[in-house]
């Protein structure tokens, strides 16, 4: 997709909503911004949390088991 924008003050550059949405950009997304040759590369930026989804609440609560049966483990039995 190749699309024609202008360069504004402070060289603020509008990315058209049809890349914004297709790329799920929004309003304070976080773009990382690279110089390639002559070129200018934005990507967004996807922090890890988010990719891990369901994941990281699986890692959790299995952090959290393996915990609780480590303090069982230490606690004097009667």
């Amino acid at each position: 997709m190749s699309k024609i924008v202008r360069v504004g003050k402070k060289g603020v550059v509008v990315i058209p909503v049809e890349v914004r949405e297709a790329l799920g950009i929004g309003e304070g997304s976080l773009l990382s911004l690279d110089v390639a040759g002559s070129a200018i590369v934005l990507r967004p930026l996807r922090p890890l949390r988010v990719r891990l989804g369901s994941r990281a609440q699986e890692v959790v609560r299995d952090a959290k088991g393996e915990e609780l049966e480590l303090e069982e483990g230490l606690r004097p039995r009667h």
